[in-house]
């Protein structure tokens, strides 16, 4: 259970490290832009509720709001804790993320294309690209492939229709016996916008 709360939290901080990476806040409309997210990881046994809200004032100033729910066990709660605590874990899980591939997808996502496969600094591949809809958001989605890490796929999802504070979908899985297994998701399950 460690290794996979360590690693959900090193994806959960490249996540909200690389916020900015996928919407400048100015690209906010003016108003409140709420996204509410659902994150699981397979030792817990209800969803987890992460809700940011972005408002954007006509001065050029902004206001950034994050809430953070759950419900669960003791232990489930500690962990938690340690999730949404985990965004200074950088390193001791033994994951290798790459935060330039990340990187690299995100700044160059509308050029990606469904279909197509692009290899990434590092040696990795973004393979398996299709169009889809996460909450009323649409965005090209793919699998991160590290030939270092060939028993682990990461799905990434990147907003082109709407901005987002943290991409609509990252979903982490391993290969055990012969079956992917989800070990950690966060996804966008609301998306809206008021007082524009």
């Amino acid at each position: 259970m460690r290794r996979i709360m360590i690693l959900a939290s090193l994806v959960l901080a490249v996540a909200v490290s690389s916020a900015f990476a996928q919407a400048d806040l100015d690209t906010f409309p003016i108003g409140t832009t709420k996204m509410v997210y659902n994150i699981r990881t397979e030792d817990m046994g209800q969803a987890q509720a992460l809700e940011l809200s972005v408002t954007s004032f006509a001065g050029g100033t902004f206001t950034v709001r994050m809430v953070t729910e759950g419900t669960g066990t003791k232990d489930e709660m500690e962990a938690f804790g340690f999730i949404f605590g985990a965004t200074h874990v950088s390193s001791g899980s033994g994951q290798d993320v790459s935060y330039s591939s990340l990187q690299a997808l995100m700044d160059q996502r509308s050029r990606l294309q469904e279909g197509q496969e692009y290899l990434l600094p590092g040696g990795g591949s973004f393979t398996g690209i299709t169009g889809v809809t996460v909450a009323g958001v649409w965005c090209l989605q793919g699998s991160l492939i590290d030939p270092d890490e060939p028993d682990v796929r990461t799905t990434v999802a990147f907003a082109l229709s709407h901005p987002v504070y943290i991409s609509p979908l990252i979903r982490v899985e391993e290969l055990r016996s012969g079956q992917w297994v989800e070990v950690f998701s966060l996804e966008l399950v609301e998306y809206t916008v008021s007082g524009s």
